[in-house]
């Protein structure tokens, strides 16, 4: 008996750390420009209650990046908080353009959707890369109020694309 053939209907790929990265070494770069101690800025900016209030729309990315300067502004100083955070903050990350020319080629003609835990700045990011319009669809867990791995933003995706998950689509 032949096995029968799925059409998928759509990819759903995460965005950081699979089409976006972020360069380690350039937060190196801004820490010891501004004489912070080495992981400050990560240890700030991914304190796990603060970057949950981000990507769940709880916050605006505005708010957050100041919740991270005002932090800082105890190890450094208000000053130099501010002028480190500005910089580590004018970089949207790099594209890796050979992953979506792999996904472009292997599954054309099927839709590609992206699901992040984004902050409020998510559009801006992707419109200054260049890529925000390279998706059938975004889902941004700053707009649905929920993140991963809450099975709340992936009910969400699910309804949104009017799909069944074992049948219509692909993560990566």
């Amino acid at each position: 008996m032949k096995a029968k053939k799925v059409k998928i209907k759509f990819l759903l790929s995460d965005l950081d750390g699979v089409i976006r990265m972020y360069l380690p070494e350039r937060v190196s770069s801004v820490e010891q420009k501004f004489g912070l101690p080495s992981g400050a800025i990560f240890a700030e900016a991914f304190e796990k209650t603060l970057l949950y209030r981000a990507v769940c729309g709880l916050i605006t990315d505005e708010a957050w990046r100041s919740e991270i300067t005002k932090a800082l502004s105890k190890v450094c100083g208000e000053k130099v908080a501010v002028a480190a955070i500005t910089e580590w903050s004018d970089f949207s990350g790099i594209i890796d353009h050979r992953y979506l020319s792999h996904v472009e080629s292997r599954f054309s003609g099927i839709q590609v959707a992206v699901l992040t835990n984004g902050t409020s700045r998510l559009k801006s990011d992707l419109k200054t890369l260049g890529i925000e319009n390279r998706f059938f669809k975004i889902f941004n867990s700053a707009e649905i109020g929920a993140c991963k791995p809450d099975m709340k933003i992936y009910q969400h995706v699910v309804n949104e694309l009017g799909c069944e998950p074992s049948r219509d689509f692909v993560c990566r």
